[in-house]
């Protein structure tokens, strides 16, 4: 038992051994943000004397109660929920001297739902087939970490923006801190992230205060959005907030430390799931702020901001069909008043290019390309530039951005699940269960569906590809052709699918449709 027992910069932790791997689980990576740090930036956490149990996993952030959020984020069973949420796990295969590469993974969920403790996010087969040690952990979601007071209350109380990237890089730090005495190496960190926690990954790629945390970064579905908030729109954003919860501008004089300390947790998680319904499902992302992010993430990595760091990023083709088919018409509808908001004009115009595009392929007697054929050409279209916006087209602005200065391999994720008819295609977050090796669980066969079984081979060689890069920093893997990097104008990127192969710029026509409305950087 004493191997499992493993003293940290703030007291000694005891783990367990499960199925050959060593684990640590709740550790704490900053103080509890309840009560007056509520909204606030984390802080180290407290030490504590003795031995503290790390067996049991942490409460997961607030977030909704909704079953079809908890669909989503493959929950499959009752989940305690609670602000005392900034903890972390471990698994290794021994607490050594070992110095093994270490993976970060941060979870998806749009920034409102989602935890590191996630049965799909256990990181055992990376552990005992590639000799890695896993951290996974929690941050705060939704209002709880991105709602920015730093403009409405009085300088001198603390609020800062962007909570949910500060929770981020304190577990980061807490890694390059701590790391070395469960078996890993700081010097050799990669982060992996998808859906927001790739876009999270994008922007730390941006933000001065995360230069130097992570050695290697992986993105899977979302970088730096295209026109990214700015503080002006956060703080906007704010007041409706505030007013919504019944405090008035009277009261910002006096200070929001208590008047928002002491609105229930219950309430807010309401306004948060309004918000939701009328701002669509990407309702909560980090914004330029001025401090942490001085400008636009990905103008920064353009600029050398995230030199020396190999990333591996990519997309899935079809994107945003998850949402259609679990979330239905009034969440396309939300995400598109959004979208019209955010683009004006320019968002009926790069639309009508999608349409157009399906009825040229049906006139041509030819299917459009993706599951969203299956829908009407304006649904289609909708369907395939929300996920684009949203996900593909940031990854691809950052894969030009960051191949100036460091490796970059991108890939498309193109395999289609037969899942719900056909309907989900190459979803997102399908890709999930193939880079995890986690084929067996209840969420893989709902993404899936019958042909799980059938996926097993392509899920090695992805799984492989992925530690091959967290190793040695270029992806590969046994079964896969070899897989240049992506470099302009060749663009060279990786299909994912049961014959993967490489193609030269596949997304070319995306990318051309884009280019009047969010043009690459010279």
């Amino acid at each position: 038992m004493s191997d499992l027992v493993v003293s940290t910069a703030y007291g000694k932790v005891r783990g367990l051994r499960k199925d050959g791997v060593a684990q640590w689980r709740g550790i704490p990576y900053a103080e509890p943000p309840v009560g007056p740090l509520r909204f606030r930036p984390p802080r180290p956490p407290v030490p504590w004397s003795g031995e503290r149990d790390a067996t049991r996993f942490g409460a997961v952030a607030e977030q909704s109660r909704d079953p079809r959020s908890a669909m989503l984020s493959g929950f499959t069973d009752k989940i305690a929920m609670s602000e005392d949420c900034l903890v972390l796990n471990v698994l290794s295969p021994a607490a050594d001297d070992a110095r093994r590469p270490v993976l970060v993974w941060i979870h998806g969920g749009a920034f409102v739902m989602g935890s590191g403790s996630q049965p799909l996010y256990n990181g055992s087969s990376f552990v005992t087939r590639h000799d890695l040690v896993v951290v996974t952990f929690n941050y705060r979601l939704g209002l709880l970490g991105l709602l920015h007071l730093g403009d409405l209350a009085p300088a001198d109380q603390g609020y800062r923006g962007n909570v949910t990237l500060l929770d981020q890089i304190a577990a980061l730090r807490w890694v390059r801190e701590n790391i070395a005495a469960f078996g890993g190496d700081p010097a050799r960190v990669t982060v992996m992230g998808e859906s927001a926690g790739a876009i999270a990954i994008g922007t730390l790629l941006g933000a001065p205060a995360a230069k130097g945390l992570f050695d290697r970064a992986i993105l899977q579905s979302g970088a730096s959005g295209l026109r990214p908030h700015d503080r002006a729109d956060a703080t906007a954003f704010a007041r409706s907030v505030l007013a919504e919860l019944g405090i008035g501008e009277e009261r910002l004089a006096d200070g929001l430390a208590g008047a928002l300390a002491d609105v229930p947790i219950e309430r807010l998680i309401a306004v948060q799931e309004r918000l939701l319904g009328t701002r669509g499902i990407g309702a909560f992302t980090p914004f330029v702020d001025g401090e942490l992010l001085p400008r636009s993430p990905t103008d920064a990595v353009q600029d050398g901001q995230g030199v020396h760091v190999p990333t591996l990023i990519g997309s899935n083709r079809d994107e945003w069909t998850l949402f259609d088919v679990l979330l239905g018409p009034a969440a396309l509808e939300a995400s598109k008043a959004h979208l019209i908001d955010r683009l004006g004009d320019d968002a009926a115009r790069i639309h009508a290019a999608y349409q157009a595009a399906y009825q040229r392929a049906i006139a041509a007697q030819t299917p459009a390309v993706g599951a969203a054929r299956t829908r009407p050409p304006d649904t289609a279209a909708w369907i395939d530039l929300l996920g684009d916006v949203g996900l593909r087209v940031p990854a691809l602005r950052l894969a030009e951005a960051q191949a100036r200065h460091a490796p970059v391999w991108m890939y498309r994720f193109d395999w289609e699940s037969p899942a719900f008819g056909g309907r989900f295609g190459a979803t997102h977050a399908l890709e999930l269960p193939f880079v995890w090796n986690q084929l067996g669980l209840p969420i893989a066969s709902f993404l899936l569906g019958p042909d799980a079984a059938g996926a097993r081979e392509l899920a090695l060689q992805l799984h492989d590809a992925w530690a091959a890069f967290i190793r040695g920093g270029e992806p590969a893997a046994a079964g896969l052709p070899a897989w240049p990097r992506f470099e302009p104008p060749r663009r060279a990127t990786m299909l994912i699918d049961r014959q993967s192969r490489v193609a030269d710029d596949p997304d070319a026509e995306v990318r051309a449709r884009w280019s009047e409305v969010a043009p690459a950087a010279p």
